[in-house]
């Protein structure tokens, strides 16, 4: 019953989760979530798990880059950002963190490059679904020798659709559509 919102100040490198009021014209600041601060995290993204606990995946602009993840059972105070084993080479891109139908997710770009190391970034974006929010599966890998960044998911009328931005040297120089999948309740 009530809208959360995740708030980023990038060039600080701060993260809070926020709840709006009744209204929808101000948001009141839940708690901070910006530790360890030497990997400088940005561009979280943020979602309830179904014990009720918070999770959140954030991009590191420092260390090797690599997203790392916080919890909190109250929204107020979490715990120090972690990587976990199901996201490796991590690149500093927004990752993704969405439920459609009781489903999870997860999505996140890779450092990895396609073409013999070299080519433009942001290439790779892969996404790990969960029920449970607990246990990962990768069912998406997308592939790409043209930027492959940035997506946005929405699902509609049974169906999961994205958004992306795409282009040469790691610019966006277009924006492409896609139909992920039918989801089914």
């Amino acid at each position: 019953g009530k809208t959360y919102a995740v708030i980023n100040n990038f060039p600080g490198a701060q993260n809070a989760l926020g709840v709006l009021n009744d209204a929808r014209d101000s948001v009141e600041v839940l708690g901070h979530y910006n530790e360890p601060a030497d990997l400088r995290l940005t561009e979280s993204a943020v979602n309830r798990l179904p014990d009720g606990t918070w999770l959140a995946i954030c991009r590191a602009e420092s260390g090797d880059r690599n997203y790392v993840f916080t919890t909190s059972r109250d929204g107020r105070t979490w715990t120090q950002g972690e990587p976990r084993p199901f996201v490796t080479k991590g690149s500093n891109s927004k990752p993704t963190f969405d439920t459609f139908n009781g489903v999870y997710y997860l999505g996140w770009q890779e450092a990895t490059r396609i073409t013999d190391g070299h080519g433009v970034g942001r290439n790779i974006f892969n996404v790990e679904v969960s029920r449970d929010g607990v246990g990962w599966e990768r069912k998406y890998r997308f592939e790409s020798v043209n930027s492959f960044q940035y997506p946005t998911f929405r699902l509609h009328d049974g169906t999961i659709w994205f958004t992306v931005t795409q282009g040469t040297g790691g610019s966006t120089d277009r924006i492409m559509f896609g139909k992920l999948e039918t989801s089914k309740p």
